[in-house]
């Protein structure tokens, strides 16, 4: 199974590793992922033998990474590959590697009306599942559990986590500009009416965030917030995630990651394709606010290299975002 993406595109993967390995218990399901992802597939019960792209995009001619790879896979004599990836560079690696039997969106084609895992699903030869089986598997160990418990275990319930970013800032140098974004202002809004409802919060985040949350927790009571931001492997984030009432994101890894692990989740969705790649949760409740502009989705468009100015974020409202977790999460912390 070939999928070298971000964190949710990994995750979302999972199902059809899990049925792959259901469908063929004497097989081995073996998984080629990016560096940055593999913490979340490490425990995965379902997969044998786990490989890792560091610089995926550089030519094979080029990468020395690529062609120790090509060996590895190659000693493993696979029946089939199931490529999850359309650049040709992926297809042109398995080739490398030996593989004469490529499965994958050549063969079975992506249908943007459904989403991802639907689709992952299919390219690996399950046309038909229920919902059910389209939950993401995100295991976690005892020892991410107890650094959870160390960081967050002294905030009283309800605990509201809230991750303000998502990821390398690349050419944007603030949250509010990124087309994903949604302002660190509204954010502290957001806190304040949180702290006022009742909740107590843990930011989570990269170390890139950092100055971000640092902005918001300055206005806050230190005794009713903390951050893991920059602090917290994969798993111990999703562990982290984990043991909260409710988490707020805008359209990141960790929504997805959420959503695998069971947390109730709000997510502040923008300019993505919310068919295809928003969170989806067969087993707990997940909220998406949406207020879409003309011009959204813009993703998979000329329009997304253009938007100088994200008004699907801008539309959603501290309020709205309050609304929504005070109607999931009534007094008490048990989510509705």
């Amino acid at each position: 199974m070939v999928r070298v993406g971000a964190l949710g595109d990994t995750l979302m993967v999972t199902p059809a590793v899990r049925a792959l390995k259901r469908a063929h218990p004497n097989a081995d399901v073996d998984f080629l992922c990016s560096e940055s992802a593999a913490g979340l597939l490490e425990l995965n019960p379902h997969i044998a033998n786990l490989y890792r792209l560091r610089r995926r995009n550089l030519p094979y001619l080029l990468s020395c990474e690529k062609h120790r790879l090509a060996r590895q896979l190659n000693a493993r004599n696979y029946d089939v590959a199931f490529l999850l990836e359309t650049a040709p560079r992926y297809h042109q690696l398995l080739l490398h590697a030996g593989i004469s039997r490529i499965a994958g969106f050549n063969e079975t084609a992506f249908d943007p009306s459904k989403h991802c895992i639907v689709n992952y699903l299919h390219a690996a030869g399950f046309p038909d599942s229920l919902p059910e089986e389209h939950q993401m598997d995100l295991p976690v160990a005892p020892e991410d559990e107890a650094a959870a418990e160390r960081m967050i275990g002294h905030l009283r319930r309800p605990r509201i986590g809230i991750h303000a970013g998502y990821g390398p800032r690349g050419k944007k140098r603030n949250q509010t500009g990124r087309l994903k974004g949604w302002g660190r202002d509204n954010f502290l809004r957001l806190s304040l009416m949180l702290l006022d409802w009742g909740a107590n919060l843990i930011f989570t985040g990269s170390d890139e965030d950092q100055n971000d949350i640092e902005f918001i927790r300055r206005q806050l009571p230190a005794d009713r917030a903390c951050t893991t931001a920059g602090n917290t492997r994969v798993r111990e984030l999703a562990a982290v995630i984990k043991k909260l009432d409710l988490f707020i994101s805008v359209d990141t890894g960790p929504a997805h990651m959420a959503a695998a692990v069971g947390a109730p989740l709000v997510v502040l969705w923008g300019p993505a394709i919310y068919e295809q790649v928003r969170p989806v949760s067969p087993s707990s409740p997940v909220r998406i606010l949406r207020v879409p502009p003309p011009c959204a989705p813009c993703y998979g468009t000329p329009r997304k290299d253009t938007c100088r100015r994200n008004i699907c974020m801008e539309n959603i409202l501290p309020k709205m975002v309050l609304e929504a977790v005070r109607d999931m999460l009534p007094a008490g912390g048990k989510v509705s």
